[in-house]
């Protein structure tokens, strides 16, 4: 059976419409924190140090290097 947001009370519509709107936020964050995470990687494997890395990502030092421990 299928529902239509039309044919949904409108405090539940709100309600499945606000879930999916944060579904969709939390998918971009996710996908930019992975594309970060992707570039760091590249900068550690081109031999940048950690400190350089955080100075030009605006990321702190210590979480260059748990994503340096991660690729260990």
């Amino acid at each position: 059976m299928n529902l239509y947001k039309e044919d949904l009370p409108p405090t539940l519509a709100a309600v499945l419409e606000l879930e999916r709107q944060e579904g969709f936020e939390q998918g971009i964050e996710q996908g930019i924190e992975h594309t970060i995470k992707q570039i760091i990687s590249g900068l550690i494997e081109t031999g940048a140090d950690d400190e350089w890395i955080a100075e030009v990502s605006k990321l702190p030092v210590a979480k260059i290097k748990e994503i340096r421990e991660v690729l260990k």
